[in-house]
């Protein structure tokens, strides 16, 4: 992950697949809201999409739980 220069849409760019990551697969709650919060308010608009899907599959593999 790279360092924080005070450009959030620079550092959601430089570290956008990191982001995804910890959406994946971290397990703590707090984290992956940031993560969210950060790829929806700074983030390209493909990206929303992509994450609206990967969000459905990860709450249906979890049997309804998101």
């Amino acid at each position: 992950m790279r360092g924080y220069d005070g450009d959030p849409e620079k550092f959601v760019r430089e570290n956008h697949e990191t982001l995804i990551r910890i959406l994946k697969h971290s397990d703590d709650k707090f984290v992956r809201g940031l993560a969210l919060s950060a790829l929806i308010k700074y983030g390209p608009e493909p990206c929303l999409d992509d994450l609206e899907h990967d969000l459905t599959r990860a709450r249906d593999e979890d049997g309804g739980v998101a």
